[in-house]
């Protein structure tokens, strides 16, 4: 039995719960404002449950595993007899849920109700949210879209076929396939890469673009396929995949690589060619509303307030980059402004990090962009294999550059390297607060330390390295 809409009101309605949804929600509360959290899956989004925290997981317990050699090889005589993938699932799994178990405690305190449930707008002040047993009808001064995206299949390809993935299923396996086949070479192909490889499978990547990891500068790209015996075989370049057919037990990819047919066969076909929010936009019906979509987007100002002016969006409804941080901080920018502070998503610079091995990350203009934009630019560079503390760790591989203004102002910075994704936050610091690169060469950095290659890297630039020549 269903019961019929129940009328009920609030302050602001957030839909979606992910990591932008959550913390608008949160934001909102701690502002005063009474709160209903609305979605169809669980808490936590694809970041917490499908995507982010898992995978790094799984890359983390694939690293340790490889690292032994390491061991060995520094007089920590070790071996790995086994890796038993259902423990190590399993483990995964207790990390998502208690992360899980953190955000609804803190919904919990902050008093927000959360409703298990497809939200569909019936206008500009009112969801109808139909959950399992009941339909609730919501009325609400605000709200916050932030439904996320979904992966995009390839026709031919669709994610009903027998043995044809996406990243979410990819992540639930319950043992390590000898073989699998990866359509995309982006971020979330090559960590598959990562992760699988290193636990045994023979991963093949498949890209039509004339080269893997198109948003990050050859350079990059070069040093990791250099540094690393997982990124060069079994890659197909300039390959459009078209179909997929069965032969013994195993899935065969049918695809062109510049007019030749080829076949790529494996136990699972990971389609890993980029996300969408039609999908989720659709369910919402907001031809019920006065927000306009663009080009699968919504549009929104600095505030996240949508061209209605009591709903917001935020996360990847909004654009690219489809990242967990930026809808961080939108969906607080949201929550604020729906509480009726002054607030504005006016960061000028988001990082972006892969978790490859080794790590990858990057924020602001590279090399090239910025030679497009400034007639003469410094750039400097630090490698690893002068790291006292990549040393001491075996962690030597890649390198740590910064791009500048010829004045010294520094415009970007790029990262290859251990901890990678940990050392863009000094850079993104000092590019927001405008730093010179003098500001962080004469800024005390602990030593040894990964961070202090970054220092290094200012100091290459203003051409008074005394670590490098």
């Amino acid at each position: 039995m269903v019961v019929g809409d129940i009328a009920t009101g609030t302050d602001l309605v957030v839909i979606g719960a992910g990591p932008g949804g959550y913390s608008a929600a949160i934001r909102a509360a701690q502002e005063g404002q009474d709160v209903v959290l609305v979605d169809k899956e669980k808490i936590g989004g694809t970041c917490l449950n499908r995507g982010c925290i898992p995978a790094k997981a799984f890359i983390h317990a694939s690293k340790f595993h490889d690292d032994i050699q390491h061991w060995n090889n520094i007089g920590i005589k070790a071996e790995c007899e086994h890796v038993n993938f259902k423990e190590i699932k399993e483990w995964k799994d207790s990390i998502v849920e208690k992360l899980d178990q953190g955000v609804k405690q803190m919904l919990e305190h902050e008093n927000i109700e959360y409703k298990k449930g497809e939200a569909k707008f019936i206008d500009s002040n009112t969801v109808r949210v139909e959950e399992e047993h009941r339909t609730d009808k919501i009325e609400f001064e605000n709200a916050i879209i932030a439904t996320g995206s979904s992966p995009i299949e390839i026709p031919g390809l669709e994610f009903d076929k027998d043995k044809i993935i996406s990243s979410r299923e990819l992540l639930n396996l319950e043992h390590v396939p000898d073989e699998i086949v990866v359509v995309g070479g982006g971020y979330i192909g090559m960590e598959a890469v990562t992760k699988f490889c290193k636990f045994g499978a023979t991963v093949k990547v498949v890209e039509a673009r004339d080269r893997v990891l198109a948003n990050f500068d050859e350079e990059i790209v070069s040093q990791l396929q250099e540094v690393s015996d997982h990124y060069n075989d079994e890659i197909y370049t300039s390959t459009k995949a078209e179909e997929v057919k069965y032969r013994d037990d195993k899935a065969v990819l049918v695809a062109d690589q510049e007019g030749e047919k080829v076949e790529i066969e494996g136990d699972y076909i990971l389609v890993a060619a980029g996300r969408t929010t039609k999908p989720n936009l659709e369910s919402l019906e907001l031809e019920n509303t006065d927000v306009e979509v663009d080009e699968g987007f919504v549009k929104t100002d600095q505030q996240m307030r949508t061209t209605d002016e009591n709903i917001f969006a935020i996360g990847d409804v909004v654009g690219q980059p489809m990242l967990a941080h930026k809808a961080y901080r939108e969906g607080k920018v949201a929550g604020e402004v729906a509480a009726g502070k002054k607030a504005a998503f006016d960061n000028q610079y988001i990082p972006k990090a892969m978790y490859t091995d080794p790590e990858v990350a990057s924020v602001g203009l590279n090399p090239e962009e910025a030679r497009e934009k400034h007639d003469n630019i410094k750039v400097g560079r630090f490698p690893l294999t002068a790291s006292g503390r990549a040393l001491t760790t075996t962690k030597t591989d890649g390198f740590i550059r910064v791009v500048a203004r010829e004045d010294g102002k520094l415009l970007g910075s790029q990262i290859v390297g251990a901890r990678a994704s940990d050392m863009i936050a000094e850079a993104t610091l000092a590019l927001e607060m405008q730093a010179y690169l003098d500001d962080v060469a004469n800024t005390i950095h602990a030593h040894p330390t990964f961070p202090e290659g970054f220092a290094e890297a200012c100091e290459d630039a203003l051409d008074k390295s005394i670590h490098t020549y």
